[in-house]
């Protein structure tokens, strides 16, 4: 497709790692080929561009290096994604090049998407591979990334992805074929789930439990990564890996895994990335009146509507709103410090009209749960 044609359709596809090793836990070549393929006839097609989100580092370093990954360190588990990164980039480009497609690689952590405007950075270059038909392929940095700044699994990254890459699908492609009213490995009377208009509690009390023992995620982490992106207008659909042309059946509508459909009034791009990305750094907790004003009134947060501020954080972080019995309201980006709204409640205290000052929060810098939970 020329740069200035018509927007082709985006998918966001994400491979576990069960999805891309042998029994043994190594890189599976053959495995990888049968996706590479899927994806180099979908894009040659002309209506889908797929963003690629690849799990496998670390599972490639240990198969290369014969370590145990119950038996090694965390600095050798980054050690060993540093050594199987580098196999799992190789493979992909020989065989995206044996397609004719070009591969261009994204190593992300938590705190990348945090920030809006590396956040906008990375759309920015994810769009640009798009334009020029190159395959991006998205992976944590594992090898820097540490507690406070892990995505955790690669789950919660695809549904961030998804966010970046402003895409209309994401495909979680896994070791099972969609979501079961019980766990189907121990319970063989359980049924799949074709499809799912809304991720209510009970969706997802279904999904508890964890992955393959070469994964780090499991169906919980891909509900979380659904809810993110079906709240922002995105179609998301958990599969297994190992179904015959599941990217274009996934693609297509065809009835293959489980397929949650998307927000009937999704939240926009901006709010989607404030309600999933960034951790807040603080809180302010509001008084019922704001509450009500926010809900019902579509208003920003003023001084008087705040009774307490919780944190040290500087003007222009992520905050928690949250009412005096502390249930969640939203987040928002504070125009103030910590330190200067702890001196205008105390001067509001001491009696000063502070109603002349500028929004705390301004409505457009704000995402409330209920807009969050709509559909």
């Amino acid at each position: 497709m020329s740069i200035g044609a018509r927007r082709r359709q985006r998918a966001v596809v994400k491979v576990g790692s069960s999805s891309l090793t042998d029994g043994a836990g190594v890189l599976s070549v053959a495995k990888m080929e049968r996706l590479v393929k899927q994806i180099a006839e979908l894009q040659r097609e002309g209506c889908w561009h797929i963003v690629l989100v690849s799990s496998g580092a670390i599972a490639a370093g240990l198969g290369k290096l014969g370590w145990q990954r119950a038996r090694i360190s965390m600095p050798e588990k980054q050690a060993a994604a540093a050594v199987g990164q580098t196999a799992l980039m190789e493979e992909y480009e020989r065989l995206f090049a044996r397609e004719g497609l070009h591969v261009g690689q994204l190593l992300l952590t938590r705190a990348d998407v945090e920030d809006r405007k590396r956040f906008v950075h990375i759309r920015n270059t994810v769009q640009a591979l798009l334009r020029h038909e190159i395959v991006p392929i998205i992976n944590e940095n594992d090898t820097v990334a540490v507690e406070e700044i892990r995505f955790g699994d690669n789950d919660s990254l695809a549904g961030l992805a998804a966010l970046v890459s402003e895409a209309d699908k994401l495909v979680l492609l896994t070791d099972i074929d969609g979501l079961y009213t019980a766990n189907p490995r121990t319970h063989p009377e359980a049924t799949r789930i074709d499809e799912v208009v809304e991720i209510t509690d009970e969706i997802e009390r279904l999904a508890g439990g964890v992955g393959s023992a070469v994964g780090t995620g499991g169906m919980r982490t891909k509900m979380t990564a659904a809810k993110a992106a079906v709240q922002a207008g995105v179609e998301v659909v958990i599969a297994s890996a190992q179904t015959p042309d599941v990217l274009r059946r996934a693609l297509s509508g065809e009835p293959v895994g489980t397929r949650f459909l998307p927000a009937a009034q999704p939240v926009s791009l901006r709010k989607s990335w404030l309600m999933h990305a960034p951790k807040p750094e603080g809180a302010l907790t509001i008084d019922a009146g704001a509450v009500h004003a926010l809900l019902t009134g579509g208003g920003s947060l003023l001084v008087p509507g705040i009774v307490s501020v919780t944190g040290d954080f500087q003007e222009g972080a992520v905050i928690l709103l949250q009412s005096v019995k502390g249930d969640p309201v939203g987040k928002g980006i504070t125009s103030f410090s910590a330190r200067d709204l702890d001196d205008l409640l105390a001067r509001r205290r001491s009696g000063e009209d502070l109603h002349n000052v500028h929004e705390v929060v301004h409505r457009n810098d704000m995402v409330l749960v209920m807009e969050a939970n709509a559909r």
